[in-house]
């Protein structure tokens, strides 16, 4: 998957226009719209903010990676699994590290968390943009 359509797809999933975002990350709309449309490419600040914002690895945004783990974690947390079904569905492993069944609940209990903590915080910055 290409740059653009990991953008656009992450931007769509945050429930933002291109405008809220292109405001977000300090930049003008019609440079991100050119990030999406592929006609243009974000300098490694920029490309390392939209990173940041998305919570994502520039490594992610630019194809390296075909699914960032906490991306494939997030996933599976979406679909309302429980704790057991997610430990089945994945291996985390960490430079050949293998993770405890108590490690991996603490990590999806942080995820989950870091989650909710995002949304509020998207939600605070839309409430002071609203004119």
């Amino acid at each position: 998957m290409l740059f653009s359509e990991r953008l656009s797809k992450l931007r769509e999933k945050s429930g933002l226009t291109q405008k809220e975002l292109a405001n977000r990350l300090g930049i003008a709309r019609t440079t991100y719209s050119g990030y999406e449309s592929g006609k243009r490419e974000p300098d490694h600040q920029t490309l390392q903010k939209i990173a940041d914002f998305f919570d994502v690895s520039t490594d992610y945004l630019l194809g390296f990676k075909e699914k960032d783990p906490v991306d494939k974690l997030i996933e599976y947390l979406e679909l309302e699994l429980t704790d057991e079904e997610i430990m089945e569905r994945m291996t985390f492993k960490i430079d050949n590290l293998t993770l405890s069944e108590e490690e991996v609940k603490e990590f999806i209990a942080f995820v989950r968390a870091k989650r909710i903590m995002k949304k509020e915080r998207q939600a605070v910055a839309s409430k002071h943009q609203e004119p």
